[in-house]
């Protein structure tokens, strides 16, 4: 779990609609943040994806239009149309690593996600193990602040 500060500004950021990157070594409690505490205290609107096999970006963008209430067979182009609308939201993808295993195009896909990424009304928190810069995708991982999650801003229980 973050110590208080960093939880906090963590938590400010989000709700200005900042793209987060929270990365950290397996097992330091990532998730159990997200899932125990942020998505909680955040006062946008959420929706929490876990990147499991198998997936793609295709049925990524199917899942972000029905958990925001949107048409789910909508093209992705008219799913970021609709997200600039209305009240900020925040979309977390967990285990964004996976993104290399489950992609036969990862500059597209990326390009995708970063039509995500430059809204207004919507926060992207993705959950790694290690930097977005990984990706070698630099106008991608500059939509993004990264926060790495270690022993020196967290309780490790």
């Amino acid at each position: 779990m973050l110590r208080y500060q960093a939880y906090r500004d963590l938590l400010e950021k989000i709700n200005r609609g900042v793209n987060i990157n929270l990365w950290g070594r397996t097992g330091i409690g990532k998730t159990y943040l997200i899932k125990q505490a942020l998505l909680k205290d955040t006062s946008c609107k959420s929706l929490y994806l876990a990147l499991d096999y198998p997936f793609n970006v295709d049925s990524l963008f199917s899942a972000i239009a029905m958990g925001f209430g949107l048409y789910a067979g909508a093209e992705w182009q008219q799913i970021v149309e609709r997200l600039q609308l209305g009240e900020n939201k925040l979309l977390v993808l967990d285990n964004f690593d996976r993104l290399h295993c489950t992609t036969n195009d990862l500059s597209a896909d990326l390009s995708r996600l970063q039509m995500l990424a430059i809204l207004d009304t919507l926060s992207l928190l993705t959950v790694s193990c290690q930097p977005l810069r990984y990706f070698h995708f630099q106008s991608f991982t500059d939509c993004f602040q990264e926060l790495e999650m270690n022993e020196s801003n967290s309780h490790i229980f």
